[in-house]
């Protein structure tokens, strides 16, 4: 569970996520359900799903053409893995990755939230929760 000023802290970084996004900064997630998930927390924007059949340097490269690219995979593992990856190939190719928005997410929600997906429901109960 978390506390009201955690909860937010994660409101205002919400806030500032669908800022970026509506200024066309592209976001980079796992998968649709991710981008499901984003959109019922209200945030509109470019999503660009990795790509499991393609080359990762060659999403990479594609990606590359917008100066910022934010970084949203889940918080596993895995996603740590990608995260680190396609930051380190868009800084070489020239492009800035914003990975802020994943870090602070990940030390809020580390126990309790593995993935994207399953960050909107999250919220959705804490924000309940502090209704009640």
């Amino acid at each position: 569970m978390l506390t009201d000023e955690a909860l937010e802290q994660i409101e205002e970084l919400l806030v500032e996520l669908r800022q970026h996004a509506s200024e066309g900064v592209p976001i980079v997630v796992e998968g649709m359900d991710d981008v499901k998930a984003l959109r019922r927390l209200e945030i509109e924007g470019h999503f660009r799903k990795v790509s499991v059949g393609n080359s990762l340097l060659n999403f990479v490269e594609r990606i590359s053409s917008s100066k910022e690219v934010i970084i949203l995979t889940d918080f596993d593992r895995t996603g740590d893995e990608l995260a680190e990856f396609i930051a380190k190939h868009l800084k070489r190719l020239g492009s800035e990755p914003i990975t802020e928005f994943r870090d602070k997410l990940k030390l809020f929600v580390r126990r309790e939230v593995k993935d994207i997906e399953g960050l909107a429901k999250f919220l959705q109960n804490q924000r309940a929760r502090k209704k009640s």
